[in-house]
């Protein structure tokens, strides 16, 4: 496959992972129910005012880091895979932090 198509298909699955994790962020935090039980972690939608700084936080953090993956994925510097892999992992794992930060807020 050619190097140019590949890299499209990077920038394709970032935007992907950035927008799901900023869909999760904000379907825990935006409220959405009156009463809601009492249990821990709260179920998503139930008032916390502080999961929507929180979501606004890991929202901005993984923009960045998305639009980072897709700056190196469209430079890729001699066609080499490993930035990439790099950019995609800290993604990955930047989506899956904030979804427990906003989760777990209290």
């Amino acid at each position: 496959m050619p190097v140019r198509v590949r890299s499209w298909l990077g920038v394709a699955a970032a935007t992907v992972i950035a927008a799901a994790a900023t869909a999760g962020f904000w379907w825990l935090a935006v409220p959405r129910f009156d009463v809601c039980a009492a249990v821990l972690p709260a179920p998503a939608g139930c008032r916390i005012a502080a999961r929507v700084s929180t979501a606004t936080l890991w929202t901005a953090v993984v923009v960045v880091l998305c639009v980072t993956t897709v700056v190196v994925a469209l430079v890729r510097p001699h066609g080499r895979w490993w930035p990439l892999a790099v950019g995609f992992a800290v993604l990955i794992v930047a989506a899956f932090r904030g979804y427990r930060a906003v989760l777990y807020q209290t």
